[in-house]
Formats: C-alpha cells, structure tokens, sequence
C-alpha cells in the first residue's frame, strides 16, 4: 500500500508544478519556486523515527506523512521538531484539492504546502456508484477510502482527461475497484469476486513483507553506490521474526532476585544476524514486481533458531551479583549468578520473507530493503559482493 501512496503523492505534487526527485533517504522531494521538501511517509510514527528525520532535514524542510490511524500526542511530537505533519485525513484533503484543482484547469497554482491542512474529514452518508465532484472534501473522501480498501470508487459524470490526476483514479484498467451503491442487506449466498491481480505481478505463496519499492525507484537509490547501474534483481529472504517476554524471580537467602524483560527483533534464516527490522504487514502471500527473482531457502529450520534464540535471551537476562556480608570485622563478599530457565520464556517464531533488491554495478553491488527503502549495510548472503 505504501508503494501506491508514494506514486499518487508524487503524481499529485507533479500536477500542481512541483519538481519531483528520488531520495535514498527519504521516500521523495518535491521542490517549487526555490523550496525544497523531504517527504516521508510512515504508518507506525514513533519518536526516534520522527527525530531522525527531522535531524536529517539540513537544506529545506521534511513533511511527514502519517498513513494509519495515530494519536495526538504523536502529530504534536512531528510539529515541535519542526516538520510539516500530514495525518491519514490530511492526505485525504490534499488529494481532493489536488484533484479538484485539476478538473478546474488550475492545479499549477495549487500550493501543497503552504499550510497544515489540519482539517478533519467528516463521515458522510455511502456515496452512489455516480458522483459530480462538488467538493474538495467529497473527493477527498472518496480517494482516501479508495486508496485504503474500503470498497468505494470515484466516477465523475465528465470523462476526464487524459493524463490528468482525476484520471489516474477513475481509471479502472489496472486496479479496478468495485463501486458501492447504497446499503442494502445481502444474501448469504452473496459472493464477492477478488480483485484480478495485475498482468505485471507474480504472486507467491510465501509468509512475507509487501514490496513497497519499485525496481526504478531501487535503480535510482543504488546510483549513488554502484554509479554505473549494470543488473537488478528480487531476492526474497528469509528472516526469523520473533517476540518474546520474560518474567521470573529467584531466591539467594533473603534477597529476591527479579528477572524480567520483552523484545522482538528478527535474525537472518541465511546468516544467523540479529536485524533490527520492524516487519509490522506480514501476510500469507505477496505479490511482487513481473522481474527476475529468487527465493532463498533458510539454513536453519525452526528448532535449531529456537534454540539460538533461548541461549541468547538467557545470555542478555542473567545477572551477576555480588553480596556482602559481616562476620565480626570482616567483610566478606560473595558472588552469585542468576539466569532464566529455557521455561521462564515465552518465545514466539516464525519465518518471514523479506524482499531485497541487488542492484549490480561492474565492480560491486548494493541490496536495499524493498519493504522499508532502507540501504543495507551488509549483505544478506554471501552472493553479494559488497565494497
């Protein structure tokens, strides 16, 4: 979903006279009349994340785009580190105005970020399979839940022109979305078709991340790191993602010692390396780009990552400690270790694949992270030949 939202936020920027270029750091930049923005766009905000994107912003400003529902505390956080905040309802408004502004002929005037949009999207009555766009709000309305899976497609009354942002959403040769007409009860029997995966997919039956990144968009990233772009390929890799949570006492004497902690993390099913990767959209398949790809198998299986996993949970939680005692003048001190036993733990696994692009250049390659956009710094594999 994300991967869509980028090329619809870019397209929007486009229309209304905004210079668009890639970014290996950010999603994309958009620049007019001498102002440069850094755009980024997260579904799960969180302070560190907002922080380093705002540190990151030294020659313009950073819009950060929130897609999925948040609270207020964390849009407060975005603007008082200096970021122009666009939450899911502020999207929605932007891309109604946008389109608006095209029908009307006038989306070269149209100031994107001039000010926050701050405005709230007000439910409304289901829309009819026809509508005449009278509103920023009610196409905005319609785009968002269009976007989001809600069912609902726009349809103007007026052919739109071609090329134009209106028809990018009206026209249904490549993602139709079916059009709601106004509730009514149905029959049990009542089936609704899936939505016809598009000609330059493939899908595969694996538990795995989307791939939120185009091979053009990977191309322009690796640039700056292979300079002279010679292959790309999708390597789909395994990842162990895990979660687990600890909490135990034990007793020396007359101490009690707590022992108790959680995390989640995933290590690499090739290399046995701890990645901090946020994998938050696992499904049970995906759909990836019609391009040359290969699936790596796991070299552990599921009981020999377990058992690495416990050890090093044990490892992190156990403590040395010392205890001092007296018998008469004499201080006497006395080491005791505390760990957890394999049962004090609930550990949750499961294999989880992660797409990857390798891009090559004629000395070296690059793999960047197809779900997050992130440039590893170390190869997923031994195929890979880093410099």
């Amino acid at each position: 979903m994300k991967q869509d939202l980028v090329r619809i936020l870019r397209d929007i920027f486009s229309s209304a006279g905004y210079s668009v270029t890639d970014s290996h750091k950010h999603d994309f930049i958009a620049e007019k009349n001498g102002q440069r923005t850094y755009v980024k766009l997260s579904s799960h905000p969180d302070s560190v994340e907002i922080k380093n994107f705002a540190n990151q912003i030294t020659n313009g400003e950073g819009l950060y785009i929130i897609t999925d529902r948040t609270d207020a505390d964390m849009l407060q956080y975005a603007e008082e580190a200096g970021l122009k905040v666009w939450d899911r309802d502020d999207m929605s408004l932007q891309i109604g105005r946008a389109v608006v502004a095209d029908i009307e002929g006038n989306a070269m005037d149209l100031d994107l970020l001039d000010s926050p949009a701050r405005k709230r999207v007000v439910a409304a009555a289901p829309i009819a399979k026809t509508v005449t766009p009278q509103s920023a709000d009610e196409i905005a309305k319609v785009a968002i839940e269009s976007i989001f899976g809600n069912g609902t497609a726009y349809k103007a009354e007026e052919p739109a022109q071609e090329g134009s942002v209106l028809s990018r959403y009206s026209e249904p040769s490549r993602e139709p979305v079916i059009a709601s007409a106004p509730v009514r009860e149905q029959s049990p029997q009542t089936e609704v078709p899936e939505k016809p995966l598009p000609a330059d997919r493939i899908l595969l039956n694996l538990k795995a991340v989307p791939v939120n990144m185009t091979k053009e968009h990977a191309i322009s990233t690796a640039r700056s790191y292979v300079y002279d772009y010679k292959d790309i390929m999708l390597k789909m890799v395994p990842f162990w993602k895990y979660d687990y949570s600890l909490s135990t006492e034990q007793r020396y004497r007359s101490k009690i010692v707590d022992i108790s902690g959680e995390g989640s993390s995933c290590v690499n099913a090739l290399n046995g390396n701890n990645e901090q990767i946020s994998l938050h959209d696992v499904r049970e398949t995906v759909a990836i780009p019609d391009v040359r790809y290969e699936v790596k198998h796991p070299q552990t299986v599921e009981e020999e990552a377990k058992k690495e996993l416990l050890d090093g949970i044990i490892d992190e939680h156990t403590k040395d400690l010392r205890f001092d005692a007296t018998q008469g003048e004499a201080i006497i001190s006395e080491h005791k270790r505390f760990k957890p036993a394999p049962d004090d733990i609930e550990l949750n696994v499961q294999l989880v694949y992660v797409p990857v692009w390798e891009v090559k250049g004629p000395r070296n390659s690059v793999e960047i992270n197809a779900y997050n956009s992130e440039v590893l710094r170390n190869p997923v594999d031994d195929d890979a030949e880093f410099v």
